[in-house]
């Protein structure tokens, strides 16, 4: 019984934000996780308990496994230096993307980052830059005709030009209404665009070189990944994407736990 409680008590200790966590309570928890990731180890090594039958509850180690798996880190990050295979459309991808000279890549029709399709919860990140008009980000893309978009637009010519992004959702190859937000300020033609968004929930924040640009709330949805696209007379460059959550130490430690069971 006092295992059971112990085990309990580590349940207890994920808390969904790290930034919760006090110092001596963070290191009580990666110890805990450290124990039972040796327990864990014990158990897979013999035979296979019986099966659950329907209705029965959740023994603790499924629910602990679920626990840790909802905590453990989610790190994807593609500078596109080996090749395109994590980025899918449904059709051949090579006849509307492209690279230029520096390696970078240039974005045409909407192709979805694999590995990024079963998250819910996450921060995506890039680094671009607009060459002609816009690009077009995507998110909680829960297919290629049903996602949310954040898309940069460049207006003006001559030495500086102004920002705007326009966000709106696609639902089952519909467009919603977008929403214009002027960035402040004017930017270089060459500028190099450091994009962060914060997807939470129903929530989502939007920042531009640091700056808060956009906070909004839609429930439409649940899950999906992410995107990018061009429309055509758009070209952009992207030098790096990225898709993280939990990345401190104790989601490291629930990633190496969780693949022990």
């Amino acid at each position: 019984m006092n295992l059971w409680r112990h085990v309990g008590d580590v349940l207890a200790y994920l808390a969904p934000e790290p930034s919760l966590i006090a110092p001596r309570k963070h290191i009580a928890v990666i110890a805990a996780l450290l124990a039972v990731a040796a327990i864990a180890g014990a158990v897979v090594s013999t035979p296979s308990r019986r099966s659950r039958s329907p209705g029965e509850a959740p023994d603790v180690w499924e629910t602990m496994h679920q626990r840790v798996s909802n905590r453990a880190q989610v790190d994807l990050y593609d500078n596109f230096s080996h090749g395109l295979d994590a980025w899918q459309n449904g059709e051949n991808l090579a006849s509307t993307w492209s690279y230029d000279k520096n390696g970078f890549v240039n974005p045409g029709a909407l192709s979805l980052f694999t590995p990024s399709m079963h998250e819910t919860n996450y921060d995506l990140d890039a680094l671009v830059q607009i060459e002609a008009k816009g690009l077009g980000v995507v998110f909680r893309a829960a297919s290629p005709h049903t996602y949310q978009v954040a898309k940069l637009t460049v207006e003006g010519s001559g030495p500086t030009q102004s920002l705007a992004v326009e966000r709106y959702a696609m639902i089952q190859g519909v467009a919603a209404r977008p929403v214009r937000i002027r960035c402040p300020g004017r930017f270089q033609p060459d500028t190099l665009y450091r994009l962060h968004l914060e997807v939470r929930g129903d929530t989502f924040s939007l920042y531009i070189q640091g700056k808060l640009m956009a906070y909004w709330s839609d429930a439409r949805l649940a899950s999906g990944g992410i995107g990018l696209f061009c429309s055509p007379g758009e070209r952009a460059r992207v030098v790096w994407i990225r898709v993280s959550h939990n990345t401190d130490s104790l989601g490291r430690m629930c990633s190496f736990v969780s693949s022990m069971f």
